[in-house]
């Protein structure tokens, strides 16, 4: 992967000046809210560098915002492929865990936070995030069990009751998500000024 990152910057700094234009564009969406616009702009910034882990990693928090779900662990599960950092890695794996959690697929939420702690043993807010899947998981076998001797009304309105998110899970999600956030744009920003260092010193 180093080569190939150093064969771009040789061949074409002005690409890479570009990606950065267009992350910092993106940066400045998300900080007002703007979280489509932000988005789009990262997708932008893939197209033009396909390894870019920031915008890889980014544009899965956008997509987190914009509650598409299944497009947010799409851009994780691909920062994953891309990140060689075990610290960077512990982290994908957590938003990844976050995002699993978001849409009750506790299973592979639980997968993801075991192995962020893999990474990263010492990270207490994986560790009750986790405890929290478990408990989550567990408690679905048994409903659908107390399902079998429902009439089909109350079924219906069980099945309805289940897609939805009980307070206290949504607001586990969103204080992780808002942890995890103010945790990993801090390290994206040192990555991003590394970048630039590199790209002003090719040019």
């Amino acid at each position: 992967m180093l080569p190939a990152i150093c064969l771009i910057f040789f061949i074409s700094t002005s690409s890479a000046q570009d990606v950065n234009k267009i992350l910092s564009d993106a940066d400045k969406q998300f900080q007002k809210s703007e979280y489509l616009n932000a988005s789009k702009l990262y997708e932008e910034a893939l197209k033009k560098s396909p390894m870019d882990l920031t915008a890889q990693y980014n544009l899965g928090i956008a997509k987190f915002r914009l509650n598409e779900i299944e497009g947010a662990t799409e851009a994780f599960k691909k920062a994953l492929g891309l990140s060689k950092d075990k610290s960077m890695s512990a982290k994908i794996f957590y938003n990844l865990g976050v995002a699993f959690l978001k849409s009750a697929n506790y299973p592979e939420a639980i997968t993801a936070f075991r192995n962020a702690l893999k990474l990263n043993s010492e990270d207490r807010d994986c560790r009750e995030n986790l405890q929290f899947a478990i408990n989550q998981n567990k408690k679905q076998p048994n409903q659908k069990q107390q399902n079998s001797g429902m009439s089909q009304k109350e079924f219906k309105e069980q099945q309805k009751s289940e897609q939805k998110l009980s307070k206290q899970a949504a607001e586990k999600i969103l204080q992780s998500a808002q942890q995890e956030e103010s945790r990993v744009r801090d390290s994206l920003r040192s990555k991003k000024s590394n970048r630039q260092n590199r790209a002003t010193k090719n040019w």
